[in-house]
């Protein structure tokens, strides 16, 4: 077995020292037909500006993601102004190849879409793009994949699936079985996932068709490798180089190195892990393959721990996870939790051990949830349903066919007793032929049978399946009300505690008030003063708790917010407190910027963020306190607001907590630790997100990000109010005629106690 694994290491080696040698005459000779394309590119005309765009795209899209997708926006520019909705869908198609290749998964999603409901719109007026929506399903389902969507992600994939069947394209169904063993890949169902890549590999070598079959070698191979067979694994990833020879794209000798380490992982070989782990690493950056640098650089952080260097594996582990944020890869973070809290507890760092394993339990209960196993078990039963349907058509047109040979074969009995036989022998053959035709239809009737046995299985299991889903909704229904109804109790509680406190809080101001004019002894005034602020700041803390409720139940109304006379305002109001004279607070306005929002919360959020960067300013002589605040836009539909100070700055201890109720991070704070909470209240309102960016003792920096149209998130909320009020409606009716029931079977004096029994439960 030793000799076998160092022969491997030797083959794998050599490959890729002869990849590396052999591409460079291919590279200058698709160097040199970009070039030709560039040039053509300047001098065309209309006619042929999308045909070369199109080429252009194909010669770099393997070799440089970024200049390809560059190509595919022009194409799909140029599409536009042309309004050709056939040449749309296939830029659009274009682009999602390169930006799925980017890593930039949601930017897909957001064209393939678009283009999805075009090609969809147009299917039947242009008789070319049902071929091209096929390929649209396959590159969205990879797409919703990549961020965890993976029922949204099976969908497609199946929609892809359906259509290659309906064309009998046998190589275009293998494609989309190795695609869906992926997804089950992904869902860490590898004995399915297993089970589809074998069925394309088999499709594959039915055709002799050698393309891509060294990825599904890949693919099976960690599968094999995953299942904890690592003979197979490392066999499978070997015959994949061996395919390609000396002309291995990057990506499978990406793909293959990788495998090669997670094979010789499970069997403890860390070290040889490592070394391919490298090779793919190295290879991926190359590439510009982020999802596969990020794969790589986590196991090498496990295989370090595992080795007992514990530095390097938290090395890894965080440079895997500040790749991993600029990328929506759901997966990979959570494996960089799992593994950065297995690493932490390693060295017996308990704090960020318990911090990465939270983050760990929410990504995953967020991407694993009842909902999407409820949207896997429905995808995949209504797949199965139309596979039995399938069947059910192919035995009842076999049973069609077979009547019809029953029916030649009695007119040709027919024929050959009239001309060649007296009518004995012919009273012999009809009487003949009739037994054979209730052997027949005795089978028939046996194999009809069995369908009905087998439809009522499947019935009975779908109805099962159906019971089960019911009772965990109405679960989590009853859940969300407790939690409605609790928040509701909260709020009343603030309220009413909060008014019926200023009753008393005002009077006790008064009474000191009047003391202070009465009373002459410098002692008691002192008293009297202190306890006037004291009340005056409870009374503040009150009023904010108010403005909590105020929030809480705002009815909001969406209107385009003018920040530049909005940050006017908040200004003119803190330059009422005493600051010192070189206090300086500047705002930077992106003209572009258009948010439309409700406009009381925006100022609620401008108010508080501003007026704690005033609060807390650094008081040193050889400072010039500031504040900056910055409107930008933050992609296509964002909207972000920054507010920048060079104050004191705030704990790193404090970092998760400032921004909960009655959390104060300084002894300056007078509002109790609610202005930063009221911040976030609101910013969760409008459907953003605020966040705390840099806290140092040089200054803080606050990030708000909010969607920059609030109308479709109301629109989106009053639907699921709508849905939630009906649905609570009917389980209320349910409740009702349940009741009503066991009250009637209570008081029947006709039912024993045990039929009562039995009936209530």
């Amino acid at each position: 077995m030793l000799k076998y694994y160092k022969f491997n290491k030797y083959i794998t080696f050599t490959l890729c020292v002869l990849l590396g040698l052999a591409s460079h005459p291919l590279i200058s000779q698709d160097q040199s037909k970009i070039d030709s394309l560039r040039l053509l590119l300047k001098t065309s005309g209309d006619s042929t500006r999308f045909t070369l765009l199109t080429q252009l795209f194909q010669a770099t899209n393997r070799t440089n993601f970024e200049e390809a997708l560059g190509y595919a926006k022009a194409a799909y520019s140029y599409a536009e102004s042309k309004r050709d909705s056939v040449a749309i869908v296939k830029a659009g198609r274009m682009m999602a190849y390169s930006l799925d290749d980017l890593g930039r998964n949601e930017e897909a999603l957001a064209v393939l879409n678009r283009v999805i409901r075009i090609a969809q719109r147009n299917q039947s007026k242009y008789p070319e793009l049902p071929g091209i929506l096929k390929f649209l399903y396959n590159n969205a389902g990879i797409a919703y994949m990549y961020i965890g969507k993976y029922d949204s992600s099976l969908s497609y994939h199946f929609k892809s699936l359906e259509i290659r069947e309906t064309e009998g394209d046998k190589r275009g169904i293998g494609t989309a079985q190795n695609n869906i063993g992926l997804v089950y890949f992904k869902l860490k169902n590898h004995e399915k996932a297993l089970e589809y890549y074998l069925n394309s590999l088999s499709i594959k070598r039915e055709l002799s068709d050698q393309s891509d079959i060294d990825k599904i070698l890949n693919n099976i191979g960690l599968c094999y490798a995953e299942l904890g067979n690592s003979g197979k694994a490392i066999e499978s990833f070997n015959e994949a180089l061996s395919k390609c020879n000396l002309n291995c794209s990057a990506s499978v000798v990406t793909e293959a190195n990788f495998g090669l380490g997670r094979s010789y992982q499970k069997i403890n070989e860390f070290s040889k892990s490592n070394g391919y782990f490298k090779v793919s690493l190295e290879s991926a950056k190359k590439q510009n393959d982020t999802r596969y640098s990020i794969e790589n650089l986590i196991n090498l952080g496990t295989n370090e721990r595992s080795l007992g260097n514990l530095k390097k594996s938290i090395e890894f582990l965080q440079e895997a996870h500040a790749l991993a944020q600029s990328f929506r890869y759901t997966e990979l973070q959570i494996n960089i939790f799992k593994e950065l809290s297995k690493t932490y507890n390693s060295v017996n760092d308990f704090e960020k051990a318990a911090l990465f394993q939270d983050r760990y339990i929410q990504l995953k209960d967020s991407i694993y949830s009842g909902d999407l196993i409820k949207n896997l078990s429905s995808i995949q039963t209504n797949f199965e349903q139309r596979e039995n349907l399938k069947t059910i058509r192919l035995i009842n047109e076999n049973i069609k066919l077979k009547d019809e040979q029953l029916q030649r074969q009695r007119l040709q009995y027919l024929f050959i007793v009239l001309v060649t036989i007296l009518i004995v022998l012919l009273a012999t053959v009809l009487i003949w032929a009739n037994r054979k035709q209730h052997r027949h239809n005795a089978a028939l009737s046996e194999a009809k049978r069995v369908i009905e046995e087998q439809n009522k299985e499947l019935t009975k299991a779908n109805e099962e399946l159906d019971h089960r889903v019911q009772e965990k909704t109405h679960d989590l229904f009853l859940t969300n009300e407790s939690l409605t109804q609790v928040n509701e109790e909260l709020d009343n509680f603030i309220y009413r505690t909060s008014h019926d406190i200023r009753g008393p809080l005002v009077t006790l101001k008064g009474v000191c008030n009047v003391a202070m004019l009465d009373v002459k002894d410098e002692l008691a005034l002192d008293y009297m003063h202190r306890l006037d602020i004291t009340a005056g700041k409870l009374n503040s803390i009150l009023t904010r708790l108010l403005f909590v409720n105020q929030v809480n139940h705002a009815e909001l109304v969406p209107t385009e917010i003018d920040f530049n006379k909005l940050i006017e305002e908040v200004i003119k109001k803190e330059r009422t407190q005493p600051l010192p004279p070189n206090f300086s607070i500047e705002y930077d306005i992106n003209p572009s910027v258009k948010l439309i929002s409700d406009q009381e919360l925006v100022r609620v959020i401008l108010e508080n963020l501003i007026d704690n960067a005033v609060k807390f300013y650094n008081t040193s002589d050889r400072i010039s306190p500031f504040v900056k605040i910055k409107i930008r836009k933050s992609g296509p539909k964002q909207v972000s607001i920054e507010v920048e100070d060079n104050g004191i700055g705030i704990n790193a201890g404090d970092k998760d907590q400032i921004f909960h109720l009655f959390v104060r991070a300084s002894e300056r704070s007078e509002t109790g630790g609610i202005g930063l909470y009221l911040s976030k209240l609101s910013t969760q309102r409008l459907g953003g997100e605020i966040v705390l960016r840099d806290t140092s003792e040089k200054g803080s920096t606050f990030l708000v990000f909010l969607p920059a149209d609030l109308t479709p998130i109301l629109e989106k909320r009053q639907e699921l109010e709508e849905l939630r009020k009906k649905d609570k409606a009917l389980r209320e009716r349910e409740a009702q005629v349940a009741r009503q029931k066991k009250e009637e079977t209570k008081n029947d004096p006709g039912i024993s106690e045990k039929q009562k029994g039995l009936m209530a439960s």
